[in-house]
């Protein structure tokens, strides 16, 4: 894996200012949720770096970089292809990055929306993601400090908050999004009233 510098340097090659400055603001909250969480500084630091390193891609290459590489071409994301650009970072950061590790490659592909069952790192970038100083929504203060105490309600805060705002603009939103919120509240034993 190329080292922290040279990732640095090549991002800022290929992303615009605003998206590098969101990557290392990812970045600082990542380090801090792993320190909290004891999860690797490393892996997180690296995971944070190239999370959105297939946001240089527009919305006519992250579409045809998704059928050349054989994705779902769900209907969601045809929809809205940024959601494409986990998956296709994923692949970006192995072959131009040289991530070799399973636990970073996996964290990269599902920030944007989650899964079920993930890991405390992939928690980690998707809050970090989500959360990190630049994002201003309705909510974000108290999911912000529940990252730091809770990684799961903070997730399903914030996947509650996401689907709300879907709802509210009649747009459609990722199932992967829902299948994490009832997966966790499942985990943590919500029941019905």
């Amino acid at each position: 894996m190329k080292s922290r510098e040279e990732i640095i340097a090549q991002l800022k090659g290929t992303l615009d200012q605003e998206r590098f400055d969101h990557t290392l603001r990812v970045e600082k909250i990542a380090l801090a949720l792993a320190s909290k969480y004891r999860v690797s500084r490393t892996k997180a630091g690296a995971a944070a770096l190239l999370h959105d390193c297939a946001r240089r891609l527009d919305r006519t290459g992250l579409l045809k970089t998704a059928k050349i590489l054989g994705l779902e071409l769900d209907p969601v994301r045809m929809f809205e292809p940024k959601l494409f650009h986990g998956e296709i970072g994923r692949h970006l950061a192995k072959d131009e990055f040289g991530v070799k590790d399973q636990e970073i490659l996996t964290a990269i592909e599902n920030h944007t929306t989650g899964r079920p069952g993930m890991s405390r790192l992939e928690k980690i970038i998707y809050l970090a993601d989500h959360v990190e100083i630049g994002r201003e929504f309705s909510g974000i203060d108290r999911i912000r400090k529940l990252a730091f105490t809770d990684l799961d309600r903070a997730i399903i805060a914030f996947a509650e908050n996401s689907i709300a705002y879907f709802l509210k603009l009649g747009l459609p939103f990722h199932p992967a999004t829902v299948e994490t919120r009832n997966y966790l509240l499942l985990k943590h034993g919500k029941k019905r009233n």
